[in-house]
């Protein structure tokens, strides 16, 4: 399997090649052009100044022979019947006479003829311009240039190796520069990858350490962040077995040990009938455990359909107080008066308010206050359930919703009761939080939002 750092090298590298060869070839035919370009222009603005010399009757001759041999090439002059006048510079007649024969009528006629031999001459390409001498619109002469391009061709040569050279440092530049690219972006992949089976394998206790500030430094850190909610998610399924064990454990414990006491006839009528009711009591404990797992495994798993309707949560508050009146002793509750409409599944959203309430009665004394308010926030509608308790502790409070958690109270606190009124209150899309003071009672603030669909 071919590692992602070597494929990205290759990628790299390819893509590299590709831009430093192609900048190659333009710069070098940009160079090659260039120096065409300028070699015309100058070959034009000599003619033109052995021209002004003609016309007027200077030492054009002086003139000629110092401009060829500046271009160490070779001027020549013909008059307007195409008979040479002079000629000054290198001895390239033979080549240069041929040349100016072809086009002599064509430069006589007014055209100005720029060309490139393509036949080496002396290894050399030669380089021709041919240009009428214009007096009072009138040809008078003409005037031709020849260079060899030997010399130009050496100095874009030497620039073309100048630019290799430079090509050469910056693919070296650039494998380099790739391979720490390539090894900068897969280290911190490699470490994720680490991360990533060490968590198949059931190590949740892990932490990436990637300083990126980019898209990869973020999904190490959700990785990071999937790693402590895995382990938290383990720890809670440990304390949930070791709870549930201990939950039905003692129950069937009780049962087993009182059906073995009627059994062995030890007991008296009294006996035996407070043994018994004992027995019924513990098997309603436990059928009732059984029944609130089930529930909440139904709610967290999605079966169970949400059937909306308009509740008046007035009315829902005052039914759900009396039917706790058996257990709150002397207990005082204030509730709101005010009619307030809420839409939701009713049956559940009662189910809900009940465990906080009943949560609230076990932890107040016999004459404490439960207080039941409402506040509507836009399309919000925020409850408030809050007790003069025991309290919570702060550092307890993160984990009262976990399924079987308690305090170290004797009362304890949570269990199932608020993991279901947690899980009914996330389906109606909404939100609870608790907020406690350990000897300062605990306060349960429910959002719900209003016309839930």
């Amino acid at each position: 399997m071919k590692k992602i750092s070597f494929k990205l090298l290759i990628y790299t590298m390819i893509l590299l090649l590709f831009m430093l060869g192609l900048n190659f070839f333009l710069q070098g035919n940009i160079i090659t052009s260039g120096f065409k370009a300028n070699l015309k222009s100058k070959m034009i603005q000599y003619a033109k100044e052995i021209s002004d010399k003609f016309i007027n009757n200077l030492d054009y001759s002086s003139e000629a022979n110092e401009i060829a041999n500046i271009i160490n090439g070779r001027v020549s002059i013909y008059d307007s019947n195409g008979e040479l006048i002079e000629s000054y510079g290198r001895f390239m007649h033979g080549r240069t006479s041929n040349i100016e024969r072809q086009i002599i009528l064509d430069v006589l006629s007014g055209k100005i003829v720029y060309q490139t031999d393509q036949k080496n001459f002396q290894r050399s390409t030669l380089s021709t311009l041919g240009m009428p001498i214009i007096d009072n619109n009138k040809i008078i002469a003409a005037i031709f240039i020849h260079i060899p391009l030997r010399d130009v061709q050496n100095d874009v040569q030497n620039i073309k190796n100048q630019i290799f050279i430079l090509f050469l440092a910056a693919l070296l530049a650039s494998v380099i520069g790739a391979y720490v690219l390539s090894s900068s972006f897969t280290k911190p992949i490699l470490k994720i990858n680490e991360a990533a089976k060490a968590i198949s394998k059931g190590n949740y206790d892990i932490k990436i350490d990637v300083k990126n500030k980019d898209e990869i430094g973020e999904l190490a850190k959700t990785i990071n962040h999937m790693a402590q909610n895995l382990l938290k998610t383990e720890k809670l399924k440990r304390d949930f077995i070791a709870n549930i064990t201990h939950e039905l454990r003692t129950p069937l414990s009780i049962i087993k040990s009182y059906a073995e006491a009627i059994y062995d006839g030890i007991l008296d009528e009294e006996g035996v009938k407070e043994y018994s009711y004992s027995i019924i009591e513990e098997s309603e404990h436990l059928s009732k455990l059984i029944n609130e797992i089930l529930e909440l495994s139904k709610l967290q798993s999605g079966v169970i359909q949400l059937k909306i309707q308009t509740i008046d949560l007035k009315e829902l508050f005052d039914e759900i107080i009396n039917e706790v009146n058996i257990i709150k002793e002397n207990r005082k509750f204030w509730s709101f008066t005010e009619n307030v409409s809420i839409k939701g599944d009713r049956e559940l959203l009662k189910r809900a308010f009940s465990n906080i309430i009943v949560n609230a009665i076990h932890h107040t004394n016999e004459s404490g206050n439960i207080y039941i308010e409402y506040k509507k926030e836009n399309d919000l509608i925020k409850i408030s359930i809050k007790d003069d308790g025991e309290g919570i502790d702060e550092a307890d409070l993160p984990y009262i919703f976990n399924r079987f958690f308690s305090t170290n109270t004797k009362k304890g606190v949570g269990g199932l009761g608020l993991s279901i009124a947690k899980e009914i209150i996330l389906m109606h899309h909404g939100e609870i939080e608790a907020y406690s003071k350990k000897g300062e009672g605990a306060e349960f603030v429910i959002k719900l939002i209003a016309n839930f669909e």
